[in-house]
């Protein structure tokens, strides 16, 4: 399958926070809205966080000893690491901190025989006293992982086979059997496949790098190839996750890793998933991984693999700590969230609306373009009397979820990556009015396996159909020759007269 994150040749993109550096001056940020939050250990403990004045006050659920690290964000230059043990402990680190100065405090301690680290807690002083850092991302996460539903019947969801997710196929089974065979619990088979995946598989940079790479990230193919890119990584921890029977999920959206995006990037309307990650349910609530964050081998070619540092920084975390490198835009729910909206391109001249049954109906007129981030929906329906005359740019681009689109008669242009790795879709009726298909349209639609292009359309765009291998497309005769440059050809090509 094509991942997302080839298609927008970027794998660790950032979105912005709270304040902004302005040329010349110091940098200054807003505090967070919250004064603590809770750190889940890898056996299921807590740790919870707090900030009292110029001190660090964790109270712990199990006495054991703790490294707490403190470094600055910006180089990671280390500032000073406390020996601790718990129940509660503080530690006082104002006056380690320059003013205005962005750091990182990690928690390291023993679980399972090994050293584990729990990072991403960001903190600032001013004055006196010490905040949690204000990420633009976390009232916007708060809204979004509403869709991680707690209910009997959406958790059991999480545990069905997807496209990608074959967590019911013998050799995924096996897999998942063998990687927590012995474990006590829960909380020790999701950290042994976790550990699996992050230290035993490698980061594919090879393909990650080759643009037009006809990249297979299924979980059986990960699995058995040994290596992957982040859409990878997340479909083989989730379907070895099912396997065990502890829900666990996809996520999608936008996420950063140098400095400079998370202090400078800010995200916009027309932004679009470039980064994949996982929710997993664990002691009663959905925690957050990313596997590619904590990924410790990288592979460049055959005879060129790189091995770093094993971490688990970015492993059972907060929505707070997680959200200041992570923007959620959707996870790859069976449910669709009911939400309704504008989705006219920069005009409220048509609505939304998604209903619990996962279908998305559009009212209204002119061109349509569905607000970034909204894509839990999997089927389109346009309602009557409805005059959309245009598919925009980006319209529906990484809906995961979509299968079926029926355009309707009044629509005459398709933009440019407008279904573009809506890597479930199966099928779309493109009516006979329809003059123009944008650039990559159709791009890594992997499932698509029928479309007929009407006589009326005069421009088939560059890469319109690349990337997509089980397509049988019927197209007008005088368009021959259309997909001849693609590196990934259609399955089947019929001309008519």
């Amino acid at each position: 399958m094509i991942s997302r994150v080839i298609l927008s040749l970027v794998l660790c993109t950032a979105i912005t926070l709270g304040s902004f550096p302005v040329a010349g001056k110091q940098e200054t940020f807003a505090p967070a809205s919250y004064d603590s939050y809770e750190i889940t250990l890898v056996d299921g403990g807590l740790l919870k966080m707090r900030l009292l004045s110029g001190r660090i006050v964790f109270d712990s659920s199990e006495n054991q000893k703790y490294y707490v690290t403190l470094s600055k964000a910006k180089n990671k230059r280390l500032v000073k690491t406390f020996t601790v043990s718990g129940g509660t402990f503080d530690v006082d680190v104002a006056n380690l901190m320059d003013e205005n100065v962005l750091y990182n405090v990690t928690i390291a301690y023993e679980a399972y025989g090994m050293s584990v680290d729990n990072g991403d807690n960001l903190i600032f002083r001013r004055g006196n006293n010490i905040y949690f850092w204000k990420s633009a991302n976390y009232e916007y996460n708060l809204e979004t992982s509403k869709e991680l539903w707690t209910d009997e019947q959406s958790l059991k969801e999480c545990l069905e086979p997807q496209n990608d997710i074959e967590c019911d196929d013998p050799v995924l089974i096996g897999y998942s059997n063998r990687i927590c065979e012995g474990a006590k619990d829960d909380w020790e088979k999701v950290f042994r496949i976790y550990k699996f995946i992050s230290s035993e598989m490698a980061y594919d940079k090879k393909s990650a790098d080759d643009y037009a790479s006809g990249y297979q990230d299924s979980a059986v193919d990960v699995i058995r190839s040994g290596k992957a890119i982040c859409e990878g990584f997340s479909n083989a921890f989730v379907a070895l996750c099912r396997a065990q029977g502890i829900p666990a999920v996809v996520e999608f959206g936008i996420g950063f890793s140098e400095y400079k995006e998370i202090t400078e990037r800010v995200p916009t309307e027309f932004d679009y998933a470039d980064h994949a990650w996982a929710a997993v349910f664990l002691g009663g609530k959905w925690l957050f991984v990313d596997p590619t964050y904590d990924m410790s081998r990288y592979y460049y070619g055959p005879n060129d693999i790189r091995v770093y540092d094993e971490s688990t920084k970015f492993y059972l975390l907060s929505l707070e700590a997680f959200s200041n490198d992570h923007r959620i835009y959707d996870a790859d729910t069976r449910h669709g969230v009911p939400t309704a909206g504008y989705c006219g391109y920069g005009t409220k001249n048509a609505q939304f609306e998604i209903t619990r049954d996962g279908v998305c109906h559009i009212t209204g007129y002119g061109t349509i373009k569905m607000p970034a981030g909204v894509t839990g929906f999997s089927k389109v329906v346009f309602e009557e009397g409805s005059e959309i005359t245009a598919i925009a740019k980006n319209c529906f681009r990484d809906n995961d979820l979509l299968t079926t689109v029926v355009l309707p008669d009044t629509v005459t242009r398709i933009g440019d990556y407008a279904f573009a790795t809506c890597e479930d879709l199966q099928y779309v009726y493109i009516p006979k009015n329809v003059e123009n298909i944008g650039t990559m349209a159709f791009y890594g639609c992997d499932e698509l396996s029928y479309i007929s292009i009407p006589h009326m359309c005069k421009e088939i765009g560059d890469e319109a159909f690349e990337a997509c291998p089980r397509l049988y497309i019927v197209v007008p005769h005088f368009k021959s020759g259309f997909c001849d440059k693609y590196k990934q050809q259609p399955m089947h090509v019929e001309y008519r007269t």
